[in-house]
């Protein structure tokens, strides 16, 4: 039986914060092995006798992340690279105004699409986005490092 999910965020209780991190503490021995190219894991619920799984480790990776996440108390989802986002969710993700992001596709900083009225941005569009600009602000960072240091400012 298959059971969908929708990609809606997971906000964690306090209850889930400690559990997550109980359960990423527990699946870290399971990714230091470079080697290993799948996982068995033992499901269980209270009065189950549960299900024992075997999981690719790119999938253990995941659920790795996603616990590590939870257990810092941050809301989590999963999300195929190919999704399309809404302006809002692109804006939510970039942490920037929605007024804003509709000003860098206006300027064509992101590709986007329409749809009748709407506009879509591509999830790896978003991701290799924030990416390059993570790169150019350390190229920079870099760039005055070292003018402050030909300047001997530091002491």
């Amino acid at each position: 039986m298959f059971v969908q999910t929708p990609n809606e965020a997971i906000t964690p209780t306090d209850q889930d914060t400690e559990i997550a991190r109980t359960s990423s503490e527990a699946l870290a021995p399971l990714l230091r092995d470079n080697a290993a190219n799948e996982a068995r894991i033992r499901f269980c619920t209270e009065g189950d006798q549960g299900t024992e799984i075997t999981l690719p480790i790119s999938a253990v990776r995941i659920l790795f992340s996603a616990l590590q996440e939870m257990a810092k108390g941050h809301s989590v989802t999963l999300l195929p690279i190919d999704t399309e986002l809404t302006t809002q969710q692109a804006a939510e993700l970039m942490r920037v105004s929605r007024p804003s992001l509709i000003k860098m596709l206006d300027e064509n900083k992101l590709p986007y699409r329409r749809v009748g009225a709407h506009r879509r941005i591509r999830y790896e569009d978003v991701l290799h986005y924030l990416e390059t600009e993570r790169a150019q602000r350390k190229k920079v960072m870099g760039e005055l490092v070292a003018e402050t240091e030909r300047l001997d400012l530091y002491k």
